[in-house]
């Protein structure tokens, strides 16, 4: 931006009319080919487009990585971000319509289902140029970056040095950012809690274009404890500094298979509540039926001559399986050394760190369906994944209308002795295999306590070396569904509407939480019962960010039609 221009009024923006799904014969013939070719479109044209990304992005990366990065830029880059917002300001305080302020970041990169609409009614600010890693601190085990920093670049910057984040998230286009602001969580959350738990500090551009450094002790700690979860409300993220970890190159993974719901719950909270040193450095399971699953016990380990020439499986490699139909075999196998269910097996970390990139979890099998046929593979694997991004960006407004009835992108984090109700009741609403269950710890932070209340029950006491020491924290699960319900795969009735009320009531009744990527029909006033909005919206008065910014709820509501019928019927019988 050139803040030396002439600044020219800017124009009065007048609310979006709702999307008017037409019932035309050209949508009849996309949805049709939409549904019945989607494997057809997604190989022919987003998976071409999203290899041609990859390949000059990342010779971009590289390029720019190596040659270009400038942290020694960044306060210059922090400064014109101040400018913009003390220029919109100025023109707020002139009585000028100018809307509310956001980022400049395209709706459509944004890792979830959903195309927000909220960004057509505010004024872009231009934070595209906050992509750099400013510095690694090796004594305090930290890094700072710049908050588009994405996943694929941080494990470029940190694996060869021998570190890798704290809470580190598989998915590579995943931003910092939109982890630390938003939510992010990894297979040793029950070790450490989501990704906000291992930021040290924020440094923040409030309202009024002052730049907050913001810790948990400072004089900014009432606004530390509410910016997770608040989705860049509060103000413009510029940088964030993060805790790292030594790794090792090579992790062992022991596959665990369970015959029985129950067995599968039991053993999740078991391991997940072990001390540190014996629960697994990283836990996961995976949900293959309504009574079978795999608990994946993950640790770093030192490797002989031999075991790295017979044991290594680079999973990541683009002939292999997709992880999560690799590790369904363990069903059928017993383990040579221990005469168990299960096997065990050496991977790269990097491998594990991004396991579920090539597959998208297991979205890629209703995308291409043909995407893990082993001819397909070989042939045809090297080229990756469709990007999400590309798939949204190809979807219009009454498609996205239609889809969303038949397919569902759902997290919800729950205590964990609800796991079986939890497992129950996606089975009687969604039917969808895999689930993805990631154990997580939720601190008690006191009066700081942000968006995700005080744990109900107290599962155990951080020790001097935990990471937060002296702190009591509660033991949560993750259950994620991601796919097409099996009664639609039937070409049954499946009453969308229904199923999802269904997971938000139970979610809240149990002192739950909806992930804020996924699709909702919560009202705002049952968003707020399921969040903790007190010490957010004290921050929001205080800051002037309620003037100034989008409330959480209006950017993480979904854009659909569904979703303001529900408003309006919710408002007529009040």
């Amino acid at each position: 931006t050139n803040f030396g221009e002439r600044r020219v009024p800017m124009a009065k923006t007048e609310p979006a009319a709702p999307p008017v799904v037409e019932q035309s014969w050209y949508l009849w013939i996309v949805y049709y080919i939409l549904e019945e070719h989607r494997g057809k479109i997604n190989f022919f044209i987003v998976l071409p487009l999203s290899f041609a990304y990859d390949v000059v992005w990342g010779w971009r990366d590289w390029y720019y990585e190596t040659f270009c990065t400038t942290p020694h830029l960044h306060e210059q880059r922090v400064l014109e971000v101040q400018s913009q917002v003390r220029e919109w300001r100025v023109r707020k305080d002139a009585g000028e319509p100018v809307g509310k302020m956001c980022t400049d970041r395209k709706p459509f990169l944004t890792m979830g289902p959903a195309t927000r609409t909220f960004k057509k009614e505010c004024r872009k600010i231009k934070c595209s140029g906050l992509c750099d890693i400013l510095k690694i601190d090796e004594e305090r085990m930290t890094v700072t970056c710049e908050p588009l920093v994405n996943m694929g670049t941080m494990t470029r910057f940190l694996l060869p040095r021998g570190f890798a984040l704290k809470i580190q998230i598989e998915m590579e286009d995943i931003t910092i950012g939109g982890l630390v602001m938003g939510l992010g969580m990894e297979t040793n959350s029950h070790r450490f809690g989501l990704i906000q738990e291992t930021v040290q500090a924020f440094d923040v551009v409030l309202a009024s274009g002052e730049l907050a450094h913001c810790t948990r002790t400072n004089e900014h700690a009432e606004l530390f404890g509410a910016l997770a979860w608040s989705c860049g409300t509060l103000g413009f993220l510029v940088a964030v500094e993060v805790e790292i970890v030594k790794v090792r190159p090579y992790v062992r993974a022991t596959y665990i298979p369970c015959f029985t719901a129950q067995e599968h719950c039991l053993e999740m909270k078991r391991l997940s509540l072990l001390p540190e040193g014996q629960t697994p450095q990283y836990l996961e399971s995976t949900v293959y039926s309504k009574d079978r699953a795999v608990i994946q016990c993950i640790n770093f380990c030192e490797l002989t001559w031999s075991e790295w020439f017979f044991e290594v499986n680079p999973c990541n490699l683009w002939y292999k399986p997709y992880y999560y139909k690799w590790v369904e075999g363990a069903f059928d196998k017993t383990d040579k050394k221990t005469g168990k269910p299960g096997f065990t097996e050496v991977l790269p970390i990097k491998h594990y760190y991004h396991r579920y990139t090539r597959s998208i979890f297991w979205e890629l099998n209703d995308l291409i369906p043909f995407g893990n046929n082993p001819l397909y593979r070989y042939l045809f694997g090297w080229l990756g994944a469709p990007k999400i991004a590309f798939i949204k960006l190809f979807m219009t407004t009454a498609i996205r209308e239609s889809v969303v009835t038949k397919h569902v992108v759902q997290d919800i984090v729950v205590p964990i002795d609800c796991m079986p109700g939890g497992l129950q009741l996606f089975h009687e609403e969604f039917e969808i295999y895999p689930l993805l269950v990631f154990p997580i710890r939720i601190y008690d932070h006191g009066k700081h306590q942000g968006f995700l209340r005080r744990p109900t029950r107290t599962d155990g006491v951080d020790g001097p070396d935990g990471q937060h020491p002296g702190k009591a924290w509660g033991m949560y699960v993750d259950l994620g569904a991601y796919g097409v319900p099996q009664a639609v795969r039937d070409k049954k009735p499946w009453d969308f509407r229904k199923a999802l009320l269904a997971v938000e009531e139970w979610t809240r009744k149990v002192g739950g939480y909806q992930c804020v990527y996924a699709d909702m029909l919560q009202t705002r006033s049952e968003y707020r019962d399921m969040f903790d909005h007190e010490e957010y919206d004290k921050v929001r008065k205080r800051t002037g960010a309620d003037v100034a910014f989008p409330e959480v709820w209006d950017k993480v509501r979904p854009e659909l039609q569904v979703c303001r019928e529900r408003e309006t019927a919710v408002k007529k019988s009040s």
